[in-house]
């Protein structure tokens, strides 16, 4: 673990940006990458009613780091987006730390 979860990126990129991420990420917190997960959800973005288009959204979800990681972690997965969407584009990182007795594995939390 930890789980990346993206919106409003198309399959492709968020493959390409995939495998250099996880490594980038595995060597910046010592988690292995066979721990990684990412998610791809679908999603629309809409306001006033409308079908807007969307910007890369992700979150992190992961055992507290500190802020020094986290901060690492968001530049390292922003940067990715970023290298296949274009330096223009927003990206939002939102980070979500776990508690180890609140996470499951198999019936058995982590704490």
């Amino acid at each position: 673990m930890p789980h990346l979860r993206f919106r409003g990126i198309a399959r492709e990129p968020l493959a390409r940006l995939s495998g250099q991420l996880v490594q980038d990420l595995s060597t910046l917190t010592g988690a292995p990458v066979a721990h990684f997960t990412l998610e791809l959800v679908a999603s629309e973005f809409i306001i006033a009613g409308q079908t807007v288009p969307g910007y890369p959204f992700v979150e992190l979800m992961w055992f507290d780091r500190g802020q020094v990681v986290q901060d690492q972690a968001a530049q390292l997965i922003t940067q990715a987006v970023k290298a296949q969407l274009g330096a223009e584009q927003d990206v939002a990182v939102i980070v979500l730390p776990l508690t180890r007795t609140a996470y499951y594995d198999n019936g058995q939390h982590y704490g």
